[in-house]
């Protein structure tokens, strides 16, 4: 939804908003910045009395207010993903889904196609600074779209260049499954476009059995249609040669640390290289893709620390970033402070996170309520058997005291990794708006 309303923002449009939860955040600064009225909260008075358009989430239901209030003034509606599927129709699309890997997808394919000069337009689910936010506003043929919901909802006609990493447990809006709505998406896509599909997730294999367009694989194992090889790893950064039925067809070395990045890039490498993009300016555009927000994101240092900020959504998550951490840094001694999305912990969840934040030095747990051990394993619990297994862990209930305890103990030489929800990700703002106030005073 932010990278559609920063697209429409771009091009004029006058837009009000609200963000479900109460929480102020980047998304709705940068929105504000480009003169949308958006608000944290849904309540009754945001509503726009002269809006000729109504766009709401796909999990908004005909009773909520401000979809009731648009009805009785017989304002048309529509769900994001409506809008860009209709927007999309009008360029030569570009569609990606795949949960976290789509975000890096899509925003590889835009760098690549605006670094080589086509001036694509984007709408994406994360921030990628190189692209100007969450959305672009270009002026030539190719439309880039992460699919966010319900993919399905973009056909028919669907893209007419799909790229299929994979998909999340969730169901759609009519409770269809992930592999459905996966076999929707591929079915959309006309009979003159072309799939690229991963061989690594069954779901997508599956889904693309039916498909009436071309289906080529993407694989780091298999040697058939696209074939990442011959990986090398330095300090967390990848270089690797992709190949094309066989054939030889580019070799990139990444700057954005994470194995998986490596199939991201695959990714872009086929869908550029189908829109007719030369080999050298994929090079180009790949090595210089910088990355996302909140995604093992460097934000500069702080009295010798270096601060890294993470979206660190899960315990996979959690131990993936940490796991890039260690590669990247070595032995430097790692911080991490995590902000849970959940209040309490199930006995798997409690086992998965232990063993995610094995790999760090030291853990600051932070969450606003106090734990519930009566009902569910709670953060401080965690935080105590983590220190039982030799990581130095504690669970504290405010950002201020995190920051306390943090301004208090690193070291020069550390390395910082935020991760998670809430506020834990301006943590790294605060130390820099600090370090700047400290030269000021000089």
């Amino acid at each position: 939804m932010t990278g559609l309303a920063q697209w429409l923002a771009l091009r004029g449009l006058s837009l009000s908003g609200t963000e479900p939860e109460p929480v102020e955040g980047p998304a709705l600064a940068a929105l504000r910045r480009l003169g949308v009225r958006a608000h944290a909260g849904h309540s009754p008075h945001h509503y726009a009395q002269n809006a000729t358009f109504l766009i709401h989430g796909e999990g908004i239901g005909r009773e909520h207010p401000d979809r009731l209030v648009a009805a009785r003034e017989g304002v048309a509606q529509a769900t994001a993903i409506d809008w860009l599927g209709r927007l999309m129709q009008a360029r030569l699309g570009l569609s990606v889904v795949g949960g976290r890997e789509a975000s890096v997808t899509s925003a590889m394919i835009a760098w690549t196609l605006a670094r080589a000069g086509f001036d694509p337009s984007a709408v994406i689910g994360r921030a990628a600074p190189q692209l100007g936010g969450w959305g672009r506003l270009g002026h030539g043929p190719h439309f880039v779209i992460e699919a966010l919901e319900t993919p399905d909802a973009l056909g028919p006609p669907g893209p007419r260049v799909a790229v299929l990493l994979g998909t999340s447990e969730t169901r759609g809006s009519d409770g269809v499954d992930a592999t459905e709505l996966l076999r929707r998406f591929a079915a959309s896509v006309p009979t003159d476009g072309r799939i690229f599909a991963t061989r690594d997730c069954p779901r997508v294999s599956a889904a693309v059995l039916d498909a009436v367009s071309p289906v080529e694989w993407l694989s780091l194992e298999e040697r058939d249609g696209w074939w990442g090889s011959d990986l090398r790893e330095e300090k967390g950064r990848y270089r690797f040669r992709a190949f094309h039925r066989g054939r030889f067809a580019v070799e990139v070395k990444l700057q954005v640390p994470g194995r998986r990045h490596v199939l991201s890039a695959l990714a872009a490498i086929a869908a550029c290289g189908h829109l007719d993009v030369p080999s050298p300016e994929i090079k180009e555009g790949l090595e210089e893709f910088s990355g996302l927000s909140r995604d093992f994101e460097s934000r500069g240092s702080y009295r010798g620390v270096t601060l890294v900020d993470d979206e660190g959504r899960d315990a996979p998550a959690v131990a993936e970033a940490l796991a890039v951490g260690r590669q990247v840094f070595g032995p430097r001694r790692l911080w991490a402070v995590y902000g849970p999305r959940q209040e309490g912990l199930t006995p798997d969840d409690a086992q998965r996170y232990l063993s995610a934040f094995g790999r760090a030095d030291r853990v600051l747990i932070q969450t606003r309520r106090p734990p519930e051990p009566d009902v569910r394993p709670g953060w401080e619990t965690l935080a105590h058997h983590l220190s039982v297994a030799g990581v130095g862990a504690r669970w504290v209930a405010s950002l201020e005291e995190a920051i306390a305890e943090l301004d208090r103990d690193l070291e020069p030489g550390d390395v910082l990794v935020t991760l998670g929800a809430g506020e834990v990700g301006t943590i790294s703002d605060a130390f820099i708006r600090r370090l700047s106030r400290d030269r000021q005073g000089r």
